[in-house]
C-alpha cells in the first residue's frame, strides 16, 4: 500500500467533499483535519446569531471535548444548533454555558470527529489498495452526525460500502462522486 502525506490526504478529502457539495467551512489553523459539515436546512441567508453561536463553541468542542464531539448542523429556520456527541461527558452543560440566543439540541453519536478523521485518513491512505481491488476511492470525510465516514467512489455501489465497512470494522457509507482537478 502506498502511503500519502497527511496534507495530501486532507486536500483530497476537501476536494472530494467540495465536488459533491458536502464541504463545510475550512478548519481554523489550530485544528488538524477537515472541519465538520455545517449544513443549513434552507438556502436563505445564514442567521448571524446562529453562526456566532457555532463559532463560540467550536474551539471548546474541538479541544476539551474532542473525544466526544462528532459534528454540528445549523438549522436556520428554527435558529437551532444541533450538536452530535458521544455520551459520557459534561459537554452539554459546557455548551449551554457558552451559548445564548439560539436553541441547542444534543444528539448521541456513534463516533467522534477525531475517530472519523482517523478512519478517513486510513481509507484515503489505502486508495491504491482499493483501486487494485476494483473500488475507485475518490474522497472521504466524516458525517456530521457521527454515524459513519462517507467515502466517495466512482460507482457509489452499496457493495463497496459493505466491503469497506467489513475491512475497517467501522460503518462506512458510500456515494458516487468523482474528483476533477482543474488545469491538470
Amino acid at each position: 500500500m502506498r502511503t500519502r502525506s497527511r496534507a495530501t490526504v486532507l486536500a483530497t478529502v476537501v476536494l472530494a467533499l467540495a465536488s459533491t457539495g458536502c464541504a463545510g467551512q475550512a478548519g481554523d489553523g489550530n485544528s488538524p483535519g477537515v472541519r465538520e459539515e455545517v449544513m443549513t436546512s434552507t438556502s436563505a441567508q445564514n442567521d448571524p446569531a446562529l453562526d456566532q453561536a457555532a463559532n463560540d463553541v467550536d474551539g471548546l468542542l474541538k479541544s476539551k471535548y474532542a473525544q466526544w464531539y462528532a459534528g454540528k448542523v445549523l438549522e436556520n429556520p428554527g435558529r437551532t444548533m444541533v450538536i452530535y456527541r458521544k455520551p459520557g461527558s459534561d459537554l452539554d452543560q459546557a455548551v449551554r454555558g457558552l451559548v445564548s440566543g439560539v436553541q441547542v439540541r444534543f444528539v448521541d453519536a456513534l463516533l467522534s470527529e477525531r475517530e472519523m478523521l482517523a478512519l478517513t485518513e486510513r481509507v484515503m491512505a489505502d486508495a491504491t489498495y482499493w483501486r487494485e481491488q476494483g473500488v475507485s476511492v475518490t474522497g472521504a470525510g466524516p458525517l456530521p452526525d457521527g454515524s459513519a465516514v462517507r467515502v466517495m467512489t466512482a460507482t457509489g455501489a452499496s457493495e463497496e460500502g459493505d466491503r469497506l465497512s467489513r475491512h475497517y470494522q467501522q460503518r462506512i457509507v458510500v456515494e458516487r462522486a468523482s474528483v476533477t482537478f482543474a488545469g491538470g
